[in-house]
């Protein structure tokens, strides 16, 4: 068993323990791999709910040395992050990228970039602008991420419909073109956990048109020891959930 998608209190709303009681409670729990992947920092930290930018290299070096002071599980370090092209362009995820030891980029698109001269974000619009149009925005977000080669997986492509109540066709058509897109560039769908788990973002309808055969991954988004302990004894029950095993 794998546990991946696991944040530490750098991100200012997970558990304020050391990352070395995750890696002891997967331990416990069997697991043969951990991976971390917490919210990445931007420079000039523009965003909340976050890592600092000057708490990246501790990160980093942090989880580096428990790896060598674990054999019996694999401890992976990556870093979850949104795709914005205002920091693509300025080389900001060629920059993650080229870090030693950081082994993945999690696109998790939380947010979007609205406009570009200055750039805005979708967390400035307002309530019903969101609920109207936010999905279109994220799912535009992530087919920009998919195609710049940056990414690893996608975390949680259904919670982008997390403001809508009612399914339409187009809701249908966008989630088509992200599970076409990343199926395309070889990355897996993460069947995040905590969505079932919390009834925040999880949309079955998306899971539904998801095709028998495509690389899906399996995410425990645990910001908290317990988090992670829950959703492993609840695991098939809530993967059953997504109906596409």
């Amino acid at each position: 068993m794998k546990i991946f998608h696991v944040h530490t209190y750098r991100c200012g709303h997970a558990e304020n323990v050391p990352d070395e009681a995750y890696v002891k409670a997967a331990t416990e729990l069997g697991a043969s791999d951990i991976w971390f992947t917490d919210h990445a920092p931007f420079p000039g930290d523009p965003f909340g709910s976050r890592m600092r930018y000057k708490e990246l290299d501790e990160y980093i070096s942090t989880l580096s040395a428990l790896k060598k002071k674990y054999s019996s599980i694999n401890i992976h370090i990556g870093l979850e992050t949104e795709y914005f092209p205002y920091f693509d362009k300025a080389g900001y995820y060629a920059e993650l990228r080229s870090i030693p030891g950081l082994e993945l980029l999690l696109l998790g698109q939380h947010m979007a970039q609205i406009s570009s001269d200055p750039p805005a974000y979708s967390f400035s619009m307002s309530r019903e602008e969101l609920e109207e149009t936010e999905y279109r925005h994220l799912a535009k977000a992530i087919m920009q991420g998919i195609g710049t080669g940056y990414f690893g997986a996608v975390a949680h492509p259904d919670r982008i419909f997390r403001r809508i109540r009612e399914w339409t066709d187009d809701m249908a058509e966008v989630s088509r073109e992200i599970i076409t897109a990343a199926a395309e560039a070889g990355l897996p769908l993460e069947r995040n956990l905590s969505s079932p788990d919390t009834n925040y973002g999880f949309t079955p309808e998306f899971w539904k048109l998801v095709p028998a055969g495509t690389e899906l991954i399996t995410g425990y988004d645990a910001h908290c020891i317990s988090d992670m302990i829950s959703r492993t004894e609840k695991r098939e029950d809530l993967l059953a959930l997504f109906g596409c095993m």
